[in-house]
Formats: structure tokens, sequence, C-alpha cells
């Protein structure tokens, strides 16, 4: 194999850790949100609320962090005749009337929502693990 197929492996790896390193921050801060939005649901209250969407709105920015990650392994992987892609995103529809309307049902939405991130990002997780476990194996055949 040529060095710049090597080069282009070694890059792939390189893109699949950092995704996995954005991927793990924000699924650390979504179990934050997650158990401040528990805390919600049992009447927190506005203060709660605001901590709790402050940790969503963290999460979005790892999550941000980890999309141009996994849009640079998409293209290292296609460079080596492989596909990957992540669509992940935290709705954030239901902040204004989280903040609004704070009461049971909204903090329940809001609450599903970030169960469904948590859920998305330990699923990306899997995935970039997988790619990078093939991309490892892959370079120890090269070297």
């Amino acid at each position: 194999m040529s060095i710049d197929y090597e080069k282009e492996v070694a890059e792939a790896v390189n893109a699949a850790n950092d995704a996995l390193y954005y991927l793990s921050n924000a699924e650390e801060v979504l179990n934050k949100a997650r158990n401040w939005g528990i805390a919600d649901i049992m009447g927190g209250g506005m203060i709660i609320t605001a901590i709790k969407r402050q940790r969503m709105r963290e999460a979005q920015n790892e999550l941000r962090k980890a999309k141009n990650a996994m849009s640079r392994l998409n293209r290292e992987l296609l460079d080596l005749d492989g596909w990957a892609s992540m669509d992940i995103q935290v709705d954030d529809f239901l902040e204004i009337a989280d903040y609004v309307f704070d009461n049971f049902w909204t903090d329940m939405m809001s609450q599903s929502r970030i169960n469904n991130a948590r859920n998305q990002v330990a699923n990306a997780i899997e995935q970039v693990e997988g790619i990078l476990d093939a991309l490892s194996e892959l370079q120890a055949e090269l070297g």
C-alpha cells in the first residue's frame, strides 16, 4: 500500500478520535441535563429549568463539534472507499415553551428530547467506535 493510503487511514483515525471525544462530552452533558430535567419534572421551577437548558445548550455545542469531526471523518472514509454519516440534534423547539409554560407536560416533553438526544449520541458513539476499530485493524495490517 502507498504512503498516501497510510496517511489517509491515520487522518481518519484522528477524525474518529476527535468525534468520540466530542460525542463523549455531549453524552456527559446530556446526562447532567437529564438529571436536572428529572428535578424539573419534580417541581424544580424556573431556576432548575434554566440550569437544565444551559446543560442542553452545552450539549448542542459539543454536538456541533462532533458533527464537524464526523464531517472530516466522512471525507477521510470516502478517500478510503468507506462511508459514514451522523445527524444528531437537540431540538430547541421546546425551550421557549419550557420557560413560559413551566409545567409538568412541557418538562416531560423536554425530558423526552433529552433522552432522544442521549440515545442518538450513544448510537453515534457505537458507530464511530466500530469505524475506529476497523481503521485500527487496517493500520495494523499496513504497519
